[in-house]
């Protein structure tokens, strides 16, 4: 094992240790607080901005307050909303489900973030390097890096160079490939 495998391997048992801490209601929860939040803060900022401008016309200052405050609102709920329904689980006596819950999706959320780690070094000279063709850990990401390249751009696609890591493992030839994204 090299560098990058360590770095790749620590970015997937962070964020599965992560999942683990927080639990599948907290990973859940700040996921939907995320997505929430800022669909809220775009649909309805602007509203709360004129209603805090008074006048009708909001400024610089009365537009942030307004999207600030959506924002914030929201991920407040959703973050109480989350405590009681944490709660309530632990009250019943499965916080331990939702702990091995947490860490699958903590380990699924860092293969993720290994997969875009690996196509965003395909963007770098880093796949022409021999540690990324020794890499025992990017074969394994890559074909979940290639399936995301797939839904890249068509200009920015063709700038990603993955290399061929891992030409000295032996790997089946006949491995299973991820589908490819609708419309591509």
């Amino acid at each position: 094992m090299n560098t990058i495998d360590l770095l790749l391997l620590a970015v997937i048992g962070v964020s599965a240790l992560l999942g683990l801490m927080r639990g599948f209601i907290g990973v859940l929860a700040s996921l939907v607080a995320w997505l929430l939040a800022g669909w809220i803060a775009f649909r309805f900022g602007g509203e709360v901005a004129v209603a805090i401008a008074g006048d009708g016309q909001p400024g610089a200052g009365e537009l942030f307050a307004g999207y600030g405050l959506s924002f914030l609102a929201v991920m407040v709920f959703v973050a109480l909303v989350a405590w009681l329904v944490r709660k309530l689980v632990h009250a019943v006596g499965l916080s331990g489900v939702d702990r091995a819950l947490g860490f699958a999706v903590g380990l699924v959320r860092g293969g993720f973030v290994a997969c875009v780690i690996v196509l965003l070094m395909g963007f770098t000279r880093m796949p022409q390097d021999g540690s990324w063709r020794e890499s025992r850990v990017v074969p394994v990401l890559m074909p979940g890096s290639q399936w995301l390249q797939g839904w890249l751009p068509h200009w920015a696609a063709g700038e990603v160079d993955l290399g061929t890591p891992g030409s000295h493992v032996s790997s089946p030839d006949n491995a299973p490939a991820l589908p490819a994204p609708a419309g591509a």
